[in-house]
C-alpha cells in the first residue's frame, strides 16, 4: 500500500482509523485520527494497515470456546535414506542469526540418525529456568524440533536429561537415561555439518544407540531366572547411562513418575485426623513411592506436596538431603505444578 498524504489507514494495535498527514522519515509518518481530528500522532509505517473491509453479514454462530489455541505442531524432518555412519540420539542446536549476524537464540532439535525408533522424554533446564520440556515418539533417521534456547542460557549451566525407550515388535523396551551438563566450550567445539537437517549446528550426542531387547528365556528355566534375580546389577559403561532391570519392564511401564500427597488424595477420612497424623501418613506414602522408584531405576520423579505452610515440603527436603540415592532435588516453578512440587533426580 502506497502511503501518501490523504491515504486512509488503520492502526495495527488499536484498530483506530486515521488519515496520513505527512511523512516524517523513511519509516515514520504523521497520521490524524478520524475520531479525534485535532489529534495527530507519529506511527511506524509497518504499523499502518489498509482500512478494514466492510464485514459481511454472518449467520449466528455458537460462542467460541475459551480454550487457548493449541501450539503449532513441531517440525519433523525424515531422511528418505539410511544414514551411513549413525551417531545415535543427539541434541542439535541450530544457530538463528539476526540481521547483524549475531546469534541470540538456537532452534533445538532431537536428532535420531539410527534405523530404530523410540519414545522419549526430554528436559532442558538451567539454574535460572526450564528452557523446554518435550515428550513423544521419534522415528528412525528423523529430526524433531523441540523448541528454542537463548544464547544467554549457556552461561546458566544448562543440563539436558533424556529418557528414551526403543520401540520393538514386542512393544516398548526398558528405558535408558542420559544426563548431560552443557559447558560452553564443549558446545561451541561441537559445531559440525548435521545430517538430515543439512545445516551446520552444534551437536551433542546423548545416546550412541538404543538398548537392545533382553534375551528371551524359557519359562521352564526357573533356576537360571532365580540366579539372575539374585545377581547384583553390573556397573553401566557410562556413569550417566542407567539401564533398567529387564525383568521389571512391565512394572516400569505402569509406574507413574509423580505422586500427589494432598491428604484428600490419600486418605478418605482425613478430616478426622489431626495435622501430625496426616503428616505422618503423607511421609509414609512418600517413602514407599521413593523406594519403588529407586528399585525400578526410575531416573526422575515429582512429589506433589502443594504450597500451604510448607511443613510437608520441608520434611521431604530434610529426608532427601541425606538420602544416598538422590543426586539432586529442587522445588522451583514448574509449568505443570507451579511451586507445589519437588523434582527428584536419582544417581
Amino acid at each position: 500500500m502506497l502511503l501518501v498524504p490523504g491515504t486512509r489507514v488503520r492502526l495495527r494495535y488499536t484498530g483506530d482509523k486515521a488519515v496520513v498527514v505527512s511523512r516524517i522519515d523513511d519509516n515514520t509518518l504523521m497520521v490524524r485520527l478520524e475520531d479525534a481530528p485535532d489529534v495527530e500522532i507519529p506511527a511506524f509505517e509497518e504499523d499502518l494497515l489498509p482500512p478494514a473491509a466492510p464485514s459481511k453479514p454472518q449467520a449466528p454462530s455458537v460462542k467460541a470456546s475459551s480454550r487457548p489455541p493449541e501450539a503449532p505442531p513441531r517440525r519433523q524432518i525424515t531422511s528418505a535414506q539410511a544414514i551411513a555412519n549413525p551417531q545415535g540420539i543427539s541434541l542439535v542446536f541450530e544457530p538463528m542469526p539476526g540481521r547483524d549476524g549475531s546469534v541470540s537464540r538456537y532452534t533445538v532439535w532431537l536428532l535420531n540418525d539410527t534405523d530404530q525408533e523410540g519414545v522419549f522424554e526430554m528436559v532442558l533446564d538451567t539454574d535460572a529456568r526450564v528452557v523446554l520440556e518435550a515428550e513423544g515418539k521419534i522415528g528412525a533417521a528423523t529430526a524433531l524440533e523441540l523448541g528454542t534456547m537463548l544464547a544467554d542460557d549457556l552461561s546458566d549451566h544448562p543440563e539436558a536429561c533424556l529418557t528414551c525407550r526403543r520401540v520393538s515388535t514386542e512393544g516398548l523396551e526398558a528405558p535408558v537415561e542420559r544426563l548431560v551438563r552443557i559447558r560452553p566450550k564443549t558446545f561451541f567445539n561441537a559445531r559440525q555439518a548435521v545430517p538430515i537437517l543439512g545445516v551446520e549446528a552444534h551437536r551433542l550426542v546423548l545416546l550412541e544407540k538404543l538398548t537392545a531387547p533382553p534375551p528371551r528365556r524359557s519359562e521352564t528355566d526357573l533356576r537360571e531366572l532365580a540366579r539372575q534375580h539374585t545377581r547384583k546389577p553390573s556397573t553401566p559403561a557410562h556413569p550417566n547411562v542407567r539401564p533398567i532391570d529387564p525383568y521389571n519392564v512391565a512394572e516400569v511401564a505402569q509406574f507413574s513418575n509423580e505422586i500427589d500427597l494432598h491428604a484428600e488424595k490419600l486418605l478418605p477420612n482425613y478430616e478426622k485426623l489431626d495435622p501430625r497424623q496426616i503428616l505422618h501418613l503423607q511421609l509414609a506414602h512418600f517413602r514407599n513411592f521413593l523406594d519403588k522408584a529407586i528399585r525400578l531405576g526410575i531416573p526422575r520423579v515429582f512429589i506433589i506436596h502443594g504450597v500451604g505452610e510448607g511443613k510437608l515440603r520441608e520434611a521431604i527436603a530434610e529426608e532427601l538431603q541425606r538420602h544416598p540415592a538422590v543426586w539432586k532435588f529442587k522445588n522451583e516453578y514448574h509449568r505443570k505444578y507451579g511451586y507445589g512440587a519437588t523434582e527428584i533426580i536419582f544417581y
